[in-house]
């Protein structure tokens, strides 16, 4: 919990009033017109809901994704060949925000000229991703969707801003940190091959 607050203080804080101050301004709009109907004790009840009972949910609730993904992270780094990745660059670490906006550290390392960030994705927790993120130039949408459909088959998943290795570490077994080296080194020969101008993750 003190990482958390220490790492997403500021944005938490501020989240708080903003859903407080929503979540009250609507029923006020409300009271303004149907203030009649709605006896005194409910008032106070649901400006103290709208006030902290729905920003303390919603808190919470962004809070146990935090902790869930940090448990699944943790949960493949223990096992080998992940527990090792120190020993092939990723030793750097970076602030990356998840789906709800709160940031937590995540490994990068530099493999032949690219910056590669392990991750883990809440609806995915026994895939490993390493992530390159850039820019892909002159890619129309069919263009897109069709480069898109052929990486799946390699297990990537390309986007207009990265390209992302994606390793089921249930199916497909990786032995040694040495072959997963290897298969992330055949990565970024894939992602030269495109015309992909990659951005720095590491200072």
């Amino acid at each position: 919990m003190k990482e958390l607050l220490a790492l997403n203080k500021t944005f938490l804080r501020k989240s708080f009033l903003w859903i407080s101050g929503i979540g009250s301004a609507l029923f006020s709009v409300f009271l303004f017109f149907f203030f009649a109907e709605v006896a005194t004790k409910w008032i106070f009840i649901i400006y103290g809901i709208t006030l902290i009972g729905i920003p303390l949910f919603i808190i919470s609730a962004w809070s146990s994704d935090w902790f869930r993904k940090r448990r699944y992270k943790r949960k493949i780094l223990s096992k080998k060949p992940y527990a090792e990745l120190a020993t092939i660059g990723f030793t750097n670490e970076i602030l990356k925000a998840n789906h709800n906006s709160l940031v937590d550290y995540v490994r990068v390392a530099e493999i032949n000229g690219f910056h590669i960030m392990f991750d883990v994705n809440l609806s995915a927790p026994k895939i490993a991703s390493f992530t390159i993120y850039g820019t892909i130039q002159d890619l129309d949408r069919k263009q897109y969707v069709q480069k898109a459909m052929d990486y799946t088959y390699k297990s990537i998943d390309f986007s207009p801003g990265s390209f992302t290795r994606m390793i089921h570490t249930k199916k497909e077994q990786v032995q040694s940190i040495q072959q997963l080296e290897k298969i992330l080194t055949e990565f970024t020969h894939i992602v030269k091959q495109e015309r992909f101008e990659p951005v720095s993750l590491i200072d």
